[in-house]
């Protein structure tokens, strides 16, 4: 019984397999959306977060698919670079949010991935960070 699929969660799976036989996946299913986005959007965005920001700088970066079934791949992409005195304690700071921001540390510098953030979430980031800084 604990493991036995609920109403919701069968409603769920039947929603997201109609995308996938519509072949309309990559714009339906949040997880294609954000592989399938081109690079160039992706700049765009995070140029645009820079300029709502006043800070940072847009980096070409890779983005990693996923552990599980792409545990190697990567695909290319831009992200928002900040320079932060103490990082580590800024993603800390975003982790304890509500909702979390998820951010990773490169190069001593805290990136954002639109690839991660999907379009209709950018101003819900922005307010985030800018609570913080």
């Amino acid at each position: 019984r604990a493991v036995r699929a609920d109403k919701l969660c069968l409603a769920a799976l039947s929603a997201t397999l109609a995308h996938y036989l519509k072949d309309e996946a990559e714009l339906q299913v949040p997880i294609w959306r954000m592989i399938a986005a081109p690079p160039e959007e992706l700049r765009q965005r995070a140029q645009a977060w820079a300029n709502r920001l006043g800070d940072g700088e847009v980096i070409a970066a890779q983005s990693t698919v996923g552990g599980g079934s792409l545990p190697d791949e990567s695909l290319p992409g831009f992200v928002l670079a900040l320079n932060k005195r103490s990082p580590n304690r800024f993603l800390e700071r975003l982790r304890r949010l509500s909702p979390p921001v998820i951010a990773r540390l490169e190069n001593e510098r805290v990136l954002f991935d639109p690839r991660t953030v999907l379009p209709e979430q950018d101003d819900l980031l922005i307010a985030a960070l800018r609570q913080l800084t």
